[in-house]
């Protein structure tokens, strides 16, 4: 299948987003634990600082994914009827919501307690498991895109 135009370009963009900036939001926030656990404070600020960063701008890819889907129905290719794609979408709203609902407030209160000599204990393992579970649903994601299943 060949890609022309501006469907091609917002493809470009798309498949570059996921590669650019979903892939280091889940490496800086999938990192923090073992950060937080080394004691290195200013390396786990900077890892939710870029957490969170890289995390709203998924939204890119997320909206990216929405222009295509809308390039896709003029041929009636693809329509957020198709449960691969609405799955796709909430998954990855969702990714990012539990990466800025759980995770960088956690990376926050584990550099905090780092600061005042403190264990940063639950932190760590809201840290985990946000991180976690946003990886599991982009990795997800991805496969929806590979497979299309129903499509």
């Amino acid at each position: 299948m060949t890609y022309t135009g501006a469907y091609a370009v917002i493809l470009a963009l798309h498949l570059l987003t996921v590669a650019f900036v979903v892939g280091p939001a889940a490496v800086a926030a999938s990192a923090s634990g073992r950060l937080a656990r080394a004691g290195r404070v200013d390396a786990l600020r900077d890892a939710s600082r870029t957490t969170r960063t890289y995390s709203l701008a998924t939204l890119a890819t997320v909206l990216l994914g929405a222009a295509l889907v809308g390039q896709g129905s003029i041929g009636d290719q693809w329509s957020f009827g198709q449960l691969w794609i609405s799955a796709s979408l909430v998954l990855s709203v969702a990714a990012v919501a539990l990466v800025m609902a759980v995770v960088v407030p956690a990376q926050v209160a584990a550099a905090d307690a780092l600061d005042a000599g403190t264990d940063p204990g639950g932190a760590l393992g809201r840290i985990s498991a946000g991180a976690g579970l946003a990886s599991l649903a982009w990795a997800v994601v991805i496969v929806l895109m590979v497979v299309k299943p129903g499509a």
